[in-house]
């Protein structure tokens, strides 16, 4: 009998110890999605083909499939109910009506999806697959029911490479037809317009905000970003660089979608190397001294420093004079933050200037130094004349007038000189009282071109 025991024990220990070894082998390796046994038998860019018109609602009668890999999911909040996929022959906006979709359907996934009795449409020219419904009263596109996404989607192989589309601007077309719509896509060298704001709305009225980004040749276009996305609170980058999203399209306007501001690579020089527009002053700045971060104001007294100006609806500047100041002679410094020039750049300098009361020899130049302190007195340090009485009109004219001329560009004055060296730029102003030298100058859009 103990034998019989004995044997029965060894057996089942051996069978316990196999079936604990299989458990925790399965545990160890959980098996990964893999592709259903499912074959497309159309494209992307087949299926928009049926639909021709825009505003019409095309059901589809057929039974088609379609698959791609999805190249944007919902994770960051920017996208709702919604996800793009993307093959071979281009991308498609799928509406489905559920949310954290990107737990089932991450970026990097395939689906397949069986088209039959699903609607495509447009809304302004981008294409959307969906349902047709009637709400109130009209036809509309509407995201597949929550109930109903199992039977046309089907989940496929996970992890699967998602690359952009490396394109310039001028490839990406308005036609709904367009390769590039609905796709992932690459732009290189481009930059915030205003690097001050915010990528979407942070009030409660959270409302989804269009952001210009530009390259140096000139060329714009839309981020357009939910109040709802999990970094629409952040800062903008504020360099130059890639920009990785979706390309679509509201009639002729072209957008982008970002999936997470880790798609905007914006860590290079700007196309301006340094800018200031003065766009930040409000009217509770007119006339208060002039004080951004980094610059240097500097002259004899209060009443002689740079000031704000800001008038109508868009006019931000600053201005300088020695009128009402008392001093027989008035030399006002305004310096910039200390600026970096690349090596190999050839950087340019050039601002606007308009004045008022020109009553004599009244100087407005601009310098560049290599050597001066931030904040520290301006006549310590070396500064190179960079332009001439001819750069700006207001240091000849003789025209007592009550009216500002109107803003003159210098033109372009070459730092190339300076590549590789970190600079600062000055604007000097010099006046008096006795004998009358108070023509007031203004100065706006300072930038410098780094070509």
């Amino acid at each position: 009998m103990n034998k019989i025991l004995n044997a029965l024990t060894a057996v089942i220990l051996i069978t316990s110890a196999v079936t604990f070894s299989a458990c925790k082998k399965t545990f160890d390796n959980p098996p990964g999605a893999s592709d259903p046994a499912l074959v497309a038998n159309t494209t992307i860019s087949a299926l928009k083909a049926l639909h021709t018109n825009a505003g019409a609602y095309d059901v589809i009668t057929s039974d088609l499939i379609i698959s791609g890999i999805v190249v944007a999911d919902d994770r960051s909040g920017n996208l709702y109910k919604q996800l793009f996929i993307q093959d071979a022959t281009g991308g498609l906006q799928i509406l489905l009506d559920a949310v954290d979709l990107y737990n089932t359907y991450p970026v990097g996934r395939r689906i397949f999806i069986h088209c039959k009795d699903l609607c495509i449409s447009d809304y302004n020219g981008l294409m959307e697959l969906g349902v047709k419904a009637t709400v109130a009263g009209l036809p509309s596109l509407e995201g597949i029911p929550s109930n109903a996404i199992s039977k046309y989607v089907v989940g496929g192989s996970i992890n699967n490479p998602v690359t952009p589309i490396v394109v310039n601007q001028s490839q990406l077309g308005t036609n709904m037809q367009d390769k590039y719509l609905g796709s992932l896509i690459q732009l290189d060298g481009y930059e915030f317009g205003d690097t001050t704001v915010t990528y979407s709305d942070t009030s409660t009225y959270k409302s989804t905000v269009n952001l210009d980004i530009r390259n140096c040749s000139g060329q714009s276009i839309i981020i357009r970003t939910s109040a709802y996305a999990d970094f629409a609170a952040k800062k903008v980058a504020k360099g130059n660089g890639s920009v990785v999203a979706i390309y679509t399209t509201f009639g002729t306007t072209k957008q982008l979608l970002l999936r997470t501001e880790d798609d905007v690579k914006f860590t290079g020089f700007r196309c301006n190397l340094f800018e200031e527009f003065f766009t930040s002053l409000t009217s509770a700045d007119n006339n208060q001294d002039f004080s951004f971060n980094g610059w240097s104001n500097i002259a004899p007294n209060s009443s002689a420093k740079w000031k704000n100006t800001v008038f109508g609806s868009t006019g931000r500047a600053v201005k300088v004079t020695a009128f009402g100041t008392g001093l027989t002679t008035d030399t006002a410094w305004m310096i910039t933050p200390a600026i970096v020039l690349p090596a190999g750049s050839t950087p340019n300098l050039q601002f606007k200037t308009a004045y008022q009361f020109a009553v004599g020899p009244t100087k407005l130049q601009a310098y560049v130094s290599t050597n001066y302190t931030a904040g520290g007195d301006p006549n310590a340090a070396t500064w190179t004349q960079l332009t001439t009485d001819s750069n700006i009109p207001g240091n000849t004219a003789t025209n007592n007038s009550g009216s500002f001329s109107s803003l003159v560009s210098t033109g372009a004055l070459s730092l190339s000189a300076y590549a590789g060296q970190t600079v600062f730029i000055a604007f000097k102003y010099m006046g008096g009282t006795s004998p009358a030298k108070t023509t007031n100058f203004e100065i706006d859009d300072i930038t410098i071109t780094r070509q």
